[in-house]
């Protein structure tokens, strides 16, 4: 069953509904729709996973890093996916330690919800219960997430004008 989010998306910031699925403490998917759009799971009110074709997710990164063979991915992806816990079977394994994971799930996190908070005005609806196939491993505080994303937003250059090309003059 799919809930829709009262004053989503006309009235309703990313941000605020976020901010209300965490004071909740709701498990489930925020969908968001919108180009390129992507999905936030939630854990008791914190983000445990984030996707969107604009980022790229756990997998993919792990692959082209070097850090796991592609044939190693997706023989725990397969062993896992269907029961939520590819996590679990990395760490179980011992492909990843949990630092290692918690770090890299993190960054993900960061990454894609940074997409998808610039998509304030995108259409948003929760699932509630939906789970992620990753499982249940570091989820991120909504304030700490917050703060993350805000920092990062500051950090990208602001276009700038053109400039005058200034000379050099010999006295």
């Amino acid at each position: 069953m799919t809930t829709v989010i009262p004053g989503s998306p006309a009235t309703a910031s990313m941000r605020r509904l976020l901010t209300e699925l965490g004071e909740t403490g709701r498990t489930g998917a925020l969908h968001v729709g919108g180009a390129p759009g992507g999905v936030l799971y939630l854990v008791a009110g914190r983000i445990a996973y984030a996707e969107s074709p604009a980022s790229p997710g756990l997998g993919e990164r792990l692959i082209s890093s070097g850090r796991l063979a592609p044939r190693t991915w997706r023989a725990v992806h397969a062993e896992g996916r269907g029961s939520h816990q590819v996590g679990r079977v990395l760490l179980r394994d011992g492909w990843l330690g949990r630092n290692e994971l918690a770090l890299r799930v993190m960054t993900v996190i960061v990454d894609t919800t940074h997409v998808l908070l610039q998509q304030a005005a995108a259409p948003a609806r929760f699932a509630p219960g939906e789970r992620h196939w990753l499982g249940e491993t570091a989820g991120l505080e909504l304030v700490s997430l917050g703060h993350l994303i805000a920092a990062r937003l500051r950090a990208v250059p602001h276009p700038r004008g053109r400039r005058k090309r200034v000379t050099a003059t010999r006295p």
